[in-house]
This record gives structure tokens, C-alpha cells and sequence, in this order.
């Protein structure tokens, strides 16, 4: 099984509603980073990915807010590789508060495809399917 990233983010004021929670929609960017953390930590940044003529953008992306993030919050997002799937992959996340195993605020996940530079499906590189077969 893949080992998960913890990455840590610090809400900022822009992104937060005017109640000074996190606007829902950036649990998604917090999720990018998560996940491109995730490709660095294990040895191919994404800019490596490009570089071999692949993206991986996003087809679905879910998430369940337990508990609102607020201004100033430390966010520890943990990500996964969950699932892999011939052209598809999955990662799986989790927002915490406080630190890796404080309180629990979000879960979701984003599957996406492998594609080339000209946006048609293709096979995920070779390092890429390296770092997932442990999934």
C-alpha cells in the first residue's frame, strides 16, 4: 500500500467566506497541493510528468465537510493513492486540525486520468506506475 503525505497548510484570510470559514471549493485546491506534494515526496514532481508529455487532470472530486477550517487554522492534509484503473487514478484525502491525528474536518477524494499534451488518454509513465503499484 502506498504511505500517505501529510502536508501542511495555513489558512489565509483570502481563503475563507464572511463567516471565516474555508469557502468549501478550496478543500479542492488544498487537495492539488496535497496531491502534488504526494508525487514530490515520493520522487516525481508534476512538472516531471509534463515533462514526459503527461497530465493527470481531474475527473471527479468529492469531499465531506465534518467541521468547518477556519482563518489562521493549521491544516494537515493527508493524501493517497487509493485505486488504479488502466488510464485512471484515485487519491484519497483527509483535513485534520492541529496537527496529523487532531480533529477530523474533511474527507474526499479526486480521480483522474492520464492524458497527453494533446488531451487524449494515454498510458501513466512508467515511474508514475512504479510509485502506484504499491496500491
Amino acid at each position: 500500500m502506498a504511505v500517505p503525505q501529510e502536508t501542511l497548510i495555513r489558512v489565509r484570510f483570502a481563503e475563507t467566506d464572511a463567516m471565516r470559514f474555508v469557502y468549501y471549493a478550496n478543500h479542492f485546491v488544498y487537495y492539488e497541493v496535497a496531491r502534488t506534494e504526494w508525487l514530490a515526496a515520493n520522487g516525481l514532481p508534476y512538472h516531471q510528468l509534463e515533462e514526459e508529455g503527461c497530465g493527470i487532470p481531474v475527473l471527479q472530486a468529492h469531499c465531506d465537510y465534518r467541521k468547518p477550517a477556519r482563518y489562521g487554522d493549521e491544516l494537515w492534509i493527508r493524501s493517497v493513492p487509493s485505486d488504479v484503473d488502466g488510464l485512471r487514478l484515485r487519491f484519497d484525502y483527509e483535513t485534520r486540525r492541529g496537527g496529523p491525528e487532531g480533529l477530523l474536518l474533511a474527507v474526499g477524494w479526486t480521480v483522474h486520468v492520464c492524458m497527453d499534451r494533446a488531451g487524449r488518454p494515454r498510458r501513466p509513465p512508467e515511474k508514475l506506475m512504479e510509485l502506484l503499484e504499491a496500491v
